[in-house]
């Protein structure tokens, strides 16, 4: 008899494991489809580069998106020199039921710029108009189904990450994480972790996270993409790499850049980065592990 119930209760599990699984595949496909709508809308407003009419109706459009689920917006603005000029950037900010100057358990965070070519269109799809459209999506996700997890918070559009110039160094580019991690540098208690979302919507997915990622943040990324079935999508590049996380590891934020493995991808950073290489099923996989590692790293799940 006994046996009949240790049978029963391992079913028992596993169906509710399998159910589990099955539920946030369920809820990652919904996200990834909505996402890839969100990318067109993004692109719709054309190229974007900072300072720019359609980088401003951009925002407007996602603090729109974010206020309707619930969130609170505020831009982050501030001025820089930069290799064209002094520029002025404004980073978006969102958080949910909590006070501006609350500590805040984690960031998630992304680009909202668009590279500027004064020879050609570039509209950014993957670069990153759909991680942008990801944390928008995963936002309203999490103020409907996982509200505790929501609160523990603060969801980062990062203004000027792409440089002026042709290369990036250390003084053009990621000039909003930049500007935010100063900011952030004072705080009595700053937030435990950080995701950084970059280039995490094209097909045939292929993510190559920095070769220096904190320890722990890289192990439970590869622990949801096993748990999830989509570990062959990531891997680790083979060195460190120049993004908007950097700031924030400097001032002890440990930050996961989840980044596409843009070295071996022929569009980027050219008018081949459009809406024809946005995948909703790439979508899909990334918010699902996005969503998963939220699961293990703030509470209420």
């Amino acid at each position: 008899m006994k046996i009949k119930w240790i049978l029963l209760a391992l079913i028992v599990v596993a169906a509710g494991a399998g159910l589990w699984l099955w539920q946030g595949k369920s809820s990652s496909s919904a996200l990834g489809k909505s996402a890839y709508t969100l990318t067109g809308e993004i692109l719709d407003y054309g190229p974007r580069p900072p300072a720019s009419e359609a980088l401003g109706q951009v925002k407007n459009h996602l603090k729109d998106k974010l206020e309707a689920a619930g969130w609170a917006v505020s831009f982050q603005e501030f001025e820089r020199d930069t290799p064209v000029g002094n520029v002025r950037f404004s980073n978006l900010r969102a958080r949910f039921n909590t006070r501006w100057d609350a500590p805040v358990k984690g960031l998630l965070c992304a680009h909202i710029d668009s590279k500027l070519f004064k020879d050609k269109r570039f509209l950014g799809a993957d670069d990153a108009a759909s991680a942008c459209a990801a944390v928008v999506e995963i936002a309203g996700y999490l103020a409907k189904s996982q509200p505790k997890q929501a609160a523990q918070l603060e969801l980062v559009l990062f203004d000027g990450e792409e440089a002026f110039a042709k290369d990036m160094t250390i003084l053009d580019g990621l000039y909003g994480s930049r500007h935010y991690a100063n900011v952030m540098r004072a705080a009595e208690k700053k937030p435990e972790f950080g995701i950084l979302l970059d280039m995490i919507g094209h097909k045939d997915l292929s993510i190559a996270i920095p070769s220096d990622s904190p320890a722990k943040l890289s192990a439970l990324m590869f622990s949801v993409a096993e748990k999830r079935n989509v570990r062959g999508h990531f891997g680790t590049a083979p060195g460190p790499i120049m993004d908007d996380h950097l700031p924030l590891n400097l001032i002890g934020i440990p930050t996961l850049d989840i980044i596409g493995d843009f070295s071996k991808k022929n569009w980027w950073h050219t008018p081949g980065d459009s809406l024809g290489i946005i995948s909703a099923d790439s979508l899909s996989i990334s918010i699902g592990v996005v969503l998963g590692m939220l699961d293990e790293l703030l509470e209420g799940s």
